[in-house]
């Protein structure tokens, strides 16, 4: 053998030692990382204690029979029963008659149990109960995880809390959180008698409150309460609506609540709802987009577009704030308010800075609206305005107060105190009369500037037909001045050829479109008629003149505009 093939094996020999020891430190390597990898072993279940020891190899897989006194712990969990069964090999035990297991501050006790040190899981059969310091829960069935402390009831489930009783088919326990699960059909009852019925529910027993997923229907005492999403707390008494809800009282269903987005005391009977929710109360209705209602003081509050509807009286109020009082039969509203009465071909529509709509419950159940400050109406045939007007809407009368300003048409009238009458049939105003500097003032033809008809006196009354001033009647120092027009035969057209200027006790005319014309002139009576060239310009005008048309209401929304 040469020296170059000596030298070869000894490459060959040392490479060969050189791979076997890489090989060794890989597999040692890898031991390790197996040996990292793997997981501890599982706490197994140990016998403590039992009466007697059997063992049968044809019985229970070969393991011990074990009874009376049984005593198996697990990690601090201790099984107690008659009669038990510990599968070694599968770190189980199986234990009937008197079944019990105690954790920590929880007891579950069963016709039988199985607890698996594999899994933590302890399930329990036929009259099972779970007692911890917040609750007691029954069921057929129970599964227990002891390491997420999450129980998990089926069957004729029974939980009783502090504040509440569930009964439901199916029930997950979650300890560590306090949430009773029931995603099924369920009935709680309440420490108050408070009933609750629907499906999907979860109960905190440490916080005491509900969150309703589904349908719910609650019943106690004072309330019905349906709702399709809201939550409840015990403690506080206070119920949140997230969907559609209705609040009913028990001893009168026709007040109730409808809100999608509110809070509710049953303890207190207060509402904070919000998003035009509405209160229905004695036949009316309160609605704002923010609103506060205590139904038992009667009390009512709303912030922002609020409305009062009446459907009895046909009538609504409106406004930015308004307030309701239930007993009182009464309601303001202020900020942009008004009011529209609804009659069957028409409508009367007022504003004022503040209306008050009160109910006197005398003999007629007299229905009142109130207007204060820049109160103005319209209505077909009639508009106008004062400081303040008052509406008596069981009789129709319509009183004026201070400042009071009509206009019917083209004929305007002003007074110090007015009141004007609505026909019950016709559901028109078809009268009114002005007290004290009643003056009448009518345009006579549209192209002439400085040519009015004009009446005055103490006491005016004022009659309509068709919508229009029909006749005049006025008393006390009358005073009549109205243009005369004669008809030419041939042509038929009316000319102007006069002014006439009556001074009377009693003055009556008929008003026919732009026309007045004087009907009589009674009790010291006395005036004058002027050729139309020979009519002094300094009588052109009454004492008191003032002619305001540009104030008239011409549609509904005038209400709105600021008096010029």
């Amino acid at each position: 053998m040469t020296e170059n093939n000596l030298k070869k094996i000894h490459l060959n020999t040392i490479n060969n030692q050189l791979l076997i020891q890489a090989f060794f430190f890989v597999l040692l390597m890898f031991s390790s990382f197996l040996y990292a990898q793997e997981k501890p072993k599982k706490a197994r279940a140990n016998l403590k204690h039992a009466d007697f020891i059997t063992k049968n190899p044809e019985r229970f897989e070969g393991n011990q029979f074990l009874t009376g006194n049984v005593v198996i712990e697990y990690k601090g969990d201790i099984i107690y029963a008659d009669s038990a069964v510990l599968y070694q090999d599968k770190n189980l035990a199986v234990a009937w008659s008197n079944a019990k297991l105690v954790s920590k501050d929880k007891t579950i006790t069963a016709k039988r149990m199985e607890y698996d040190g594999q899994t933590t899981i302890a399930k329990a059969f036929e009259n099972v109960v779970l007692t911890d310091p917040s609750s007691k829960i029954q069921s057929d069935y129970m599964e227990y995880n002891r390491t997420t402390e999450i129980a998990t009831g089926i069957g004729n489930v029974d939980v009783k809390t502090p504040t509440q009783q569930i009964y439901a088919d199916k029930m997950i326990y979650e300890r560590l959180t306090g949430n009773i699960i029931v995603n099924d059909t369920y009935r709680t009852i309440g420490s108050d008698g408070t009933m609750v019925e629907g499906k999907n529910v979860i109960y905190n027993v440490k916080e005491k409150s509900s969150t309703f997923g589904s349908e719910v229907f609650i019943t106690n005492k004072d309330y019905t309460i349906y709702s399709r999403k809201m939550t409840t707390n015990d403690i506080t008494g206070i119920t949140t609506f997230r969907d559609y809800s209705k609040i009913t009282r028990r001893n009168d269903p026709s007040q109730y609540i409808i809100t999608s987005d509110g809070d509710f005391n049953k303890k207190t009977g207060e509402a904070w709802l919000r998003n035009n929710s509405k209160v229905y109360y004695q036949n009316k209705i309160l609605s704002a987009e923010k609103l506060y209602f205590n139904d038992k003081t009667g009390f009512g509050r709303g912030e922002k577009n609020v409305v009062l509807d009446d459907p009895l009286e046909k009538r609504i109020l409106k406004g930015d704030y308004g307030e309701a009082y239930r007993y009182l039969d009464s309601a303001f509203v202020t900020k942009n308010a008004y009011a529209i009465k609804a009659f069957d071909k028409d409508s009367l529509y007022i504003s004022a800075d503040t209306l008050l709509a009160v109910k006197r419950h005398d003999v007629d159940s007299t229905s009142i609206v109130k207007a204060f400050h820049k109160a103005r109406f319209y209505k077909s045939n009639v508009n106008g305005k004062s400081d303040s007007l008052v509406y008596n809407q069981t009789k129709g009368v319509m009183q004026f107060y201070k400042d009071p300003i009509m206009w019917s048409g083209d004929s305007q009238v002003t007074g110090d105190f007015m009141e004007a009458y609505t026909n019950a049939k016709s559901q028109k105003i078809d009268s009114m009369k002005v007290f004290n500097n009643a003056f009448v003032i009518a345009k006579v033809d549209s192209l002439v500037e400085n040519e009015y008809h004009q009446i005055k006196g103490k006491y005016l009354t004022v009659l309509f037909h068709d919508d229009k001033i029909d006749f005049l009647n006025v008393e006390e120092n009358a005073v009549a001045l109205t243009y005369m027009d004669d008809t030419d035969e041939k042509t038929k057209q009316k000319e102007r050829y006069g002014v006439n200027i009556s001074y009377c006790g009693i003055i009556e005319a008929d008003v026919v479109g732009n026309e007045v014309e004087l009907v009589a002139c009674r009790v010291k009576s006395d005036g004058k008629m002027y050729p139309l060239s020979k009519f002094p310009e300094e009588l052109r005008y009454l004492p008191d003149f003032k002619w305001r048309i540009g104030e008239r209401l011409n549609t509904w929304k005038d209400i709105f505009v600021e008096s010029k």
